[in-house]
Order: structure tokens, then C-alpha cells, then sequence
């Protein structure tokens, strides 16, 4: 019999606690950062490369995380990252420096990502084809949530005391305990397969370019936002308050602009949020007194227009895939996401170094704009697939492929692994195997196309 949304939440309440716990004190931890660096006096140009540094070591969770958890278990691995995660957010507070932070923060990027890779195979594990939708839903509310919580525990002390480092890493230490002490048996040998740059480039130019700057303006807002409040006079609350307005605006939107998504062409919609991206990062150079009066509104508008890019890219690039390719496509998007966050902080704490505050939000109508520019330039080229050929928007974070597993949309490669039919197959049958979005409607093969990829792995190859 299926379980409810409601008994599988209840089932699986501990697991999600952890998910909470974990990104309530890397919220935190980052935030903090940023306002403590900039208090230190450190150079806008430091504070990027320490903020940039988290998304380095977060690659290469992605990338080892699988053979270490696949090598020594699902719990030791998170017993030793996560206690690895709580010791280096105590020692920030110890040593005081750019060089040493950057190394704190890589290694802190790594022992994240690798706990959110157990953390979702072993909800992925207990998930079924009855409830997948309700789980990926709780879970992405869980994270959400935690991020905005991490930012409002600003307000515990101020940013130069020992006390905030010291909330971090209970949290971190706190997600440990439903992991170790859970009597679910351990998930199944997590696959590290990742989808190569130039198959997924082939598949989707716009996917990939649309993931690569949704990871700018990620990493830009996440890495110096703190930073650009800050630089306007904003108190620490008031920071606070500015970066959960960003998180829930995107929390609150990111679902309607999916489903708008599945009802109408997905680039018009990415190319309509990224123009509307665009609009909102140049509207503080037309009035910057408004937008400073009422920041935290203006906060929650940019998370609407930011939060929900990568979302779309995974959906775009999936609507061009076969199910069993999709787990794989996503660990390649996210390499790419986290390469280009890396170079968030980095641009936006020069933006901000160079022409002040408002620079950060003239590097997103940039970004905006080069993104949306391609978008049209890509809607001329060849045939697209039509609005029922679309798959389903799912929203999931930008963690680890492991999320985009147990999601609705993988159900096919459960069914196919029993036997059964799968709707995407018959959904290639019925639409003849349409080319990519970079192959013309004529017969042909894309110019980025590998002359060695066999039918298989792209199911619109002609």
C-alpha cells in the first residue's frame, strides 16, 4: 500500500532533521564569513577567494564523494566529515586569516557536499514511485528552510564574537546524531557517474550556459550578498534579514515558475525571468535611495529571479534526455554549477571593491543579460520539442545528482529495471526521435555532436 506524504515525512523525520541541521549551520557559517572577513578588514578580493574556495572543495565532494562513501560506508563517512565539518568551523574562529580561511572553507565546501550525498541516497533509498513527488517536496522545504533560519541566527551575538562559529558547529555536530543512531540499513553503492562537458554541451548549448550562470549569480549572491548589505548600512539583523528574504522569495517562486515552465516553452520562460533579472539589477541605478529604503523587498525579488534558473536548466537539458541518462546529465550540471559559483564571490567582491555596493547588482543584470541573450540566439536554431514532449519541472536543490534521483522524473528507470515499459520510450516512439536543440530540422548530424555517440545515449540523435 503507498505510503502518504504525511507517514513517509514521519518515516523519514530523522534523516530530514539532519538535512535541516546541516544546512542551518552552513547557512550560518557563510554568512558569517563574509561579515566577519569584512569586519577583519580583509580585501574585497580575499573575501571573494574565501567565499570562492567553498565552492572548490564542493566539486570535489561531488566528484570523490561517491568512492569514499562506497569504500568505507554511508555512516562513517558521515560521522567523519561531519565532525571534520564542526572541528574547522571552530578553528575560523582560532586562526584569523585569508589563507587560512580559504583552506578552511575548501575543505568545509568537500565535508558538505559529501554528507548531503549520504544524506539524499539514503532518503532516495526509502522512496518509491508512490512517493517521490512528496519526498523531493520535503526535502527541498526542509533545505530551504534551514538556509533562511541559518541567516536570521545572525542575531544570536555579534558577528566578532566566538559564540556564532560555536552555534555553527553544533548544528553541523547535531546532524550527525539521527545518522548514527538510525536503524534503517544502509543505502545501496552510490554511483558517481557524471555526464562529460562536451555530451552535455551537445545535448543543450542553452542547458549548460544557463546552468553555468546560474552558478555566478549563486555564488555572487550567497558568497559577497552579506557583504553588499552590509557596504549600505545595514545592520547585522538587517543583513540577515536581507538573505532570508533572498532564500524564501526564491522558496516561494520557484514552484509557479516551474509549473509555468511545463505549460509553455521552458526557454521562453528562462528567457523571461532572466530579462526580468536584468531589469530588477539596473533598477537600484535608477533609484538607489528607493531600493536602499526598502532592501530586504528588493532582496525577496532578485531570489525570485535568481533561485529558480537552475532549476530551469536541468529541466531543459532533461527534456533532451533518455530517464536512465538524466542522474548522470545532473552530476555533469553540477560540476559546471559549482565551477562558475566559484567565480561569484570573486567577480562580485571586485564589483563591489571597484564601484561599490552597487556593483553586485549590475554584475546580475550582466549576467542576465548575456544568459538571455544566448537564450534568443538559440531559439532560432533547429527544431524544438514540443510542449508535450516536455518533461515535468522538479525543483531540487543544487546539492548533489543524488536529489534529481528521487525525484518524479526518474520513475522510468525504475520501471524499465523491472521490466516494464517505460513512458519516456514511448514517448521517443511517438515523437520519432527529435534532434537536440542544436541539430536543424533537415536531416543531419549537430555541429558539437560527437561522431562517436551511439544512439543510445541521446535519444534525439537523427
Amino acid at each position: 500500500m503507498p505510503r502518504s506524504p504525511v507517514a513517509l515525512i514521519i518515516a523519514l523525520s530523522a534523516t530530514l532533521f539532519a538535512a535541516f541541521t546541516l544546512n542551518t549551520g552552513a547557512s550560518l557559517q557563510s554568512s558569517l564569513l563574509a561579515l566577519r572577513a569584512s569586519s577583519e578588514g580583509f580585501a574585497p578580493i580575499y573575501t571573494g577567494i574565501i567565499m570562492a574556495s567553498y565552492y572548490a572543495g564542493f566539486i570535489g565532494g561531488i566528484i570523490w564523494g561517491a568512492g569514499l562513501v562506497n569504500r568505507v560506508g554511508h555512516i562513517r563517512t558521515f560521522a567523519a566529515l561531519a565532525s571534520t565539518g564542526s572541528a574547522i568551523t571552530l578553528l575560523h574562529a582560532v586562526f584569523v586569516d585569508p589563507i587560512t580561511w580559504s583552506l578552511f572553507r575548501a575543505m568545509t565546501g568537500l565535508c558538505i557536499s559529501a554528507l548531503y550525498l549520504v544524506i539524499e541516497s539514503w532518503l532516495n533509498e526509502q522512496v518509491d514511485n508512490t512517493s517521490r513527488g512528496g519526498m523531493i517536496a520535503a526535502y527541498m522545504t526542509v533545505s530551504l528552510a534551514g538556509l533562511a533560519i541559518g541567516q536570521l541566527l545572525l542575531n544570536v551575538s555579534p558577528i566578532g564574537s566566538f559564540e556564532l562559529f560555536t552555534v555553527a558547529s553544533v548544528l553541523l555536530s547535531l546532524s550527525l546524531v539521527p545518522i548514527a543512531l538510525t536503524r534503517q540499513p544502509p543505502p545501496a553503492a552510490v554511483s558517481g557517474a557524471r555526464m562529460k562537458f562536451r555530451q552535455l554541451y551537445a545535448i543543450s548549448p542553452l542547458g549548460f550556459v544557463a546552468a553555468a550562470g546560474s552558478g555566478v549569480l549563486s555564488g555572487a549572491i550567497y558568497g559577497v550578498g552579506p557583504i553588499f548589505a552590509s557596504d549600505l548600512g545595514l545592520a547585522t539583523n538587517e543583513v540577515a534579514n536581507f538573505m532570508a528574504f533572498v532564500i524564501l522569495g526564491g522558496m516561494i517562486m520557484q514552484w509557479p515558475i516551474g509549473r509555468l515552465s511545463d505549460m509553455v516553452p521552458r526557454q521562453y520562460v528562462m528567457i523571461a525571468v532572466l530579462i526580468g533579472l536584468a531589469i530588477c539589477g539596473l533598477f537600484p541605478l535608477v533609484a538607489p535611495e528607493l531600493v536602499r529604503g526598502n532592501l530586504t523587498v528588493w532582496g525577496a525579488i532578485i531570489g525570485i529571479f535568481i533561485m529558480p534558473v537552475y532549476g530551469l536548466s536541468v529541466a531543459y537539458v532533461n527534456d533532451y534526455l533518455q530517464p536512465d541518462q538524466i542522474v548522470s546529465a545532473s552530476g555533469g550540471l553540477l560540476i559546471i554549477y559549482g565551477g562558475s559559483a566559484a567565480t561569484g564571490p570573486i567577480i562580485g567582491s571586485l564589483a563591489i571593491g571597484h564601484f561599490g555596493p552597487w556593483g553586485m547588482p549590475v554584475l546580475f543584470a550582466i549576467v542576465g543579460v548575456l544568459v538571455a541573450s544566448f537564450a534568443i540566439y538559440r531559439a532560432g536554431f533547429g527544431r524544438r520539442i514540443t510542449i508535450e514532449e516536455q518533461g515535468q519541472f522538479v525543483a531540487v536543490p543544487r546539492t548533489t545528482p543524488m536529489a534529481l534521483e528521487m525525484s518524479p522524473i526518474t520513475d522510468d528507470i525504475v520501471e524499465e529495471e523491472d521490466g516494464s515499459a517505460s513512458h519516456a520510450a514511448d514517448r521517443a516512439d511517438d515523437i520519432g526521435h527529435p534532434a537536440t536543440d542544436d541539430t536543424p530540422d533537415q536531416a543531419g548530424s549537430a555541429p558539437d555532436q560527437d561522431p562517436n555517440q551511439g544512439p543510445d545515449q541521446n535519444r534525439h540523435n537523427p
